[in-house]
């Protein structure tokens, strides 16, 4: 069942308790996505979508390397991370702004979104 992996990557459960979740999640891949696209990777799609590429492949190694490889139910949150930390680690020294006004550092912002989806959604993947 070699979709598996594509599959998992584009699914997401949307429920009552998941809903607002999943909208926080897609602002977050849209919104460092396109900062991404206009910045680090600006006049280069390719070398974007190959970033895209080898961060996926590498979510799904070690994901399968972990766990059974029929087990594979959800790629979504670990790719948008994966984007996150991506811009983070480019803009390490930018102040950004979280929720409520609390600002920090860009380095920091994977971990604080990390246990905003723990808290949110009751896990961290």
């Amino acid at each position: 069942q070699i979709w598996r992996p594509i599959t998992a990557t584009f699914f997401f459960p949307v429920g009552p308790g998941t809903g607002f979740l999943y909208l926080v999640n897609l602002y977050f891949l849209y919104q460092y996505s396109s900062r991404l696209e206009t910045g680090a990777f600006d006049g280069r799609p390719a070398d974007y979508m190959f970033m895209l590429l080898f961060n996926w492949i590498c979510i799904v190694v070690s994901f399968c390397s972990s766990s059974n490889f029929q087990n594979i139910l959800l790629l979504m949150i670990p790719l948008i991370m994966s984007v996150l930390y991506v811009w983070a680690q480019l803009n390490r020294d930018m102040i950004v702004s979280f929720w409520f006004g609390t600002r920090f550092k860009a380095c920091y912002l994977p971990w604080v979104i990390l246990g905003f989806n723990y808290i949110i959604g009751g896990s961290y993947v």
